[in-house]
This record gives C-alpha cells, structure tokens and sequence, in this order.
C-alpha cells in the first residue's frame, strides 16, 4: 500500500499544483458573485424642518439601524465598504402610521443593494416649553454655633425645552449648597438638577435647558443666647405699684446674624410693649420679639416663632407708721470739726411708710436705719457753711425697694465744735 501512494511521488504533487493554479486562473476570468451584509444608520432627513415647526420626532426601537445586503462581483465587493452605502428617511414622506420610507444608494456603482427593513418608525409630538423656579436646597451642617442664613442664585427661573411627554414629568429644579463646616458665607457655581414628583432625578438629552449651571451664595450666621428684659410703661392705679419682677417666656432668646451684629448686643431690652398704666392687677401680655430685633439680626431657632409672654406684677400698695426712737437716729455728713446729735433723745418719732403690701407688712422697725443728713439740711437751707446750733433736718430711712416714706418728717438736731 505504501508503495502505491509512493509511486510517483513528484508527479502527483505536480499534478495537484497544476489543478489549483488552472483553478485560481477560471476564478480570475470569471470573476463570480457574490453578497455581504453591512449594518448601517439611516440618516433621517429634514429633522430641523420638524423641529422649526414646534415638532420633536424620536425614533423608535432603533429602527435607524438597517442591515443591508450588497450584491455584486467579487472585484467590486473587494474595495466596498459600510460607508459606501448611503441609507436616508425623508420626514416629508412620513405616512400616517409614522413611518418614513427608507431609500438606499451607494457612493460607488453597486449592482444591488436590498434591505428587509423598508421604514423607520418614529414618534412625532409636540415640542413644549417651560419655565420652572430654581429651588435651592443644602446638604450638612455648618461649624457648631452657626446657621444657614439666607440663600439665593443669580438666575431664579430656568427654561426647559423638550418632548411634551417628558417635560410633563419634570416637577422642580434644584440646586443643592453643600454647607459642612462652614463658618463664613459660601459663593460657588452649582448645577442645576431637574427632578420628577418622586424625587427621581431626570437625566435625559432630549431635554435641553436655557442654562446648565448658576451661581449661588449661602449666608452663614453666628449664633448667639441673650436674656430678654422687659420694661414696664405707664403707671397702675391709685393703691397699686409693680413689684419690680417681670417675667417672660421663654427669658432668653437664641440670635443669629454677623459678628459684628451680635457680638456687642449683650441683652435684648424692650420698654414699650408692657402697659401698665391704671392696672389693679398683674398684667400678662404676648409680645412678638421679631418688632424688636435689630436690622441684620434675626431669631435662629427655626421652630420659635418669636411670641414671648410677659408678666408684670402688680401688688396692693399699704401704709404703716413706723416707731422709731430718738436714740436710734443717726446724725450723718456732719463736717469736720463738728458734732451732731438729735436735740431729744428720749422722743419718739412716727414714720408714715408706703409700699407694696408683702414688703411693707414684713418690715421690722428695730432693722431699719434711720437718720438725719447734715449735707441734705445744708444744701436745703441754702447753708455755705455750718455754724453751732439748732437746726431742722428731715429724717430719711434705707428702706427695702418698693417702700417709700410717704409724709416727710422732721427733726430737731443740735450741732456744737468738737472738742
């Protein structure tokens, strides 16, 4: 067997180059046929005519992209390519159903070319143009003891253009200030981000906006606690006086503003909005602090609404005579070189007290000092100097707030050289 596939060896290898060549030679003259398939996008014309007429046309479900079948010799499908086939879809042609006819043509003379897809479908609708408020929102806090003060953009309206059914779907437009740590007010240039009702952000290219980004500042205020103080106006009626004690809540308010706003305001003092006049009992009044604030400063607790209520007290006033002893009157500012003493030690002298009734009814006369001012006569009397005698000074008394003496009473004191 061996021998036979040996015999004539060169011959046979021979006869087989010689087929092949004969082969390749009828190819060459014949110059068969043959077919290739090429993926190609249709180019859809007169878009722009669409669009200046208030039309958006989108194409569905990639209808743009054909497959075409090329038929032709094999020494002209040698050099033919993709980009020798031109595929185009008139928009004047569309028919009813939205389907716009494809036409095939090639840069270069091609026997056939042939595609089973013979439209592109496409969804007409209306172009809509809206304009939504750019709303502004932040993310994180600002350094403890500050606030976000007030935000704003340069540009507060945007202007969004697309298909009907999309721009049905956008419900705001947002830019967002990212505040963390900041101590100072925050300038920068934000994007603008379009969102639908449920907070779903919409990142489509068919819609176009009249700006993709503005700039935006955020104020950041320091913070601050003060009391508040309160001072009544007007007198009560006859018989009646104000403890003194004046009562607001809440007693303290947290500010906000610049530093140079609030840094030297140590109390917040309001002295026209209690009215006590011809009262007979405790007064109770709800005030708005936000009136009384000053310009740049604002209240930094956002759930306060800035209504305090404010209660002034009012009391009974009583009148008491006090008893106190000769004795006991002190004489005092008697001048260098002098003595005073109070001409009779042994009489007993009534002091008419008036004031409020809880502290005029718990005065203890053994605490109260009394006394008789040797200065005080003097300037009354018109005295340019003091010379040994008998004089006329009226008694005065360190007496509790809210007490007064009601009558003045006077005293006979004797003054004499020291010796």
């Amino acid at each position: 067997m061996k021998e036979k596939l040996t015999h004539n060896l060169n011959l046979k290898i021979f006869a087989v180059l010689f087929a092949i060549g004969i082969w390749l030679i009828a190819i060459n003259i014949n110059d068969p046929y043959q077919r290739k398939t090429y993926t190609v996008t249709v180019q859809m014309l007169n878009m722009n005519t669409m669009t200046g007429s208030g039309k958006y046309v989108e194409v569905l479900d990639d209808s743009d992209e054909i497959t075409v079948t090329v038929r032709d010799s094999r020494s002209r499908m040698d050099n033919f390519s993709a980009s020798n086939i031109v595929a185009t879809a008139d928009l004047k042609n569309m028919t009813e159903d939205n389907l716009v006819p494809i036409h095939l043509t090639s840069n270069k003379s091609i026997e056939n070319l042939s595609s089973e897809q013979t439209h592109v479908a496409v969804k007409v609708e209306n172009i809509r143009r809206v304009q939504k408020k750019i709303e502004i929102q932040t993310k994180n806090e600002p350094e403890e003891g500050y606030i976000l003060g007030k935000t704003s953009t340069e540009q507060n309206a945007l202007g969004i253009t697309g298909p009907e059914s999309l721009i049905g779907n956008v419900a705001k437009a947002t830019v967002t200030f990212d505040i963390t740590g900041a101590m100072d007010d925050v300038s920068m240039t934000l994007p603008i981000e379009l969102y639908d009702a449920e907070g779903n952000r919409i990142n489509d290219s068919r819609i176009a906006t009249s700006i993709s980004q503005v700039k935006g500042t955020a104020s950041i205020l320091k913070t601050k606690e003060i009391p508040v103080v309160f001072i009544p106006y007007g007198r009560p009626s006859q018989g009646y006086m104000l403890t003194g004690e004046v009562e607001s809540t809440p007693s303290t308010i947290r500010i906000a503003g610049k530093a140079s706003a609030i840094d030297e305001l140590l109390q917040l003092e309001i002295g026209d909005a209690v009215d006590v006049s011809t009262a007979s009992e405790t007064v109770v009044v709800g005030v708005d602090l936000e009136r009384y604030l000053p310009q740049d400063v604002s209240l930094a607790d956002p759930d306060f609404n800035g209504r305090v209520l404010v209660t002034a007290y009012i009391e009974p006033q009583i009148e008491r005579n006090l008893k106190v002893k000769g004795g006991r009157i002190q004489v005092v500012n008697v001048p260098e070189g002098f003595t005073g003493t109070i001409a009779e030690e042994d009489i007993e002298v009534t002091i008419p007290v008036r004031g409020l009734e809880s502290v005029v009814s718990g005065m203890e006369e053994s605490s109260i000092t009394v006394y008789a001012d040797i200065a005080d006569m003097m300037a009354r009397e018109g005295l340019g100097e003091l010379r040994p005698g008998s004089y006329t000074a009226r008694l005065q008394a360190d007496l509790p707030d809210r007490t007064i003496i009601s009558e003045e009473v006077e005293i006979e004191i004797s003054v004499s050289r020291a010796d």
